[in-house]
């Protein structure tokens, strides 16, 4: 293995220190969530990695009672909005593909190759129509070009 001195890591590009961030998929999340454990002075700090194309599988697979059965057993936690206006959303822990959602698995390649046919696959068996649009096949699908049931 090849090792780069500590002082020239700064000359690297962004894509030589971090090359799995250049094709990260769109549908990847990351953010950090404190949990206060009593009789300690400083929180958990627990990454909680989130998947948007999962999610809305999982809310869509959730609109029948097949998909339901599924949706549940992929479902990590709940989330509820303390807006009190009752929304709530899934956390899981597996992509589309049933691969866990990780940093530096999810890549624009794993949607591609993965993810998509997977998120498909799983729709049109469970999902509440089996008419998925046959214009989703290509490339990887992206949360924000479906509509929100």
């Amino acid at each position: 293995m090849n090792r780069v001195p500590v002082c020239l890591v700064a000359l690297l590009s962004t894509e030589e220190r971090h090359p799995m961030q250049t094709n990260r998929c769109g549908n990847f999340s990351l953010h950090v969530e404190e949990i206060r454990v009593s009789g300690t002075q400083v929180p958990l700090r627990v990454p909680i990695r989130r998947c948007a194309l999962a999610e809305h599988m999982i809310g869509t697979l959730s609109q029948s009672e097949e998909g339901r059965a599924v949706a549940n057993r992929l479902i990590v936690a709940s989330t509820h909005s303390l807006s009190g206006s009752g929304d709530c959303s899934a956390i899981v822990a597996f992509g589309p593909d049933l691969a866990p959602i990780h940093r530096n698995e999810c890549t624009e390649a794993r949607c591609i190759e993965s993810c998509t046919p997977g998120y498909l696959h799983l729709l049109r068996q469970f999902g509440p129509g089996a008419d998925v649009g046959q214009d989703l096949e290509q490339g990887c699908i992206e949360t924000r070009h479906l509509e929100i049931a």
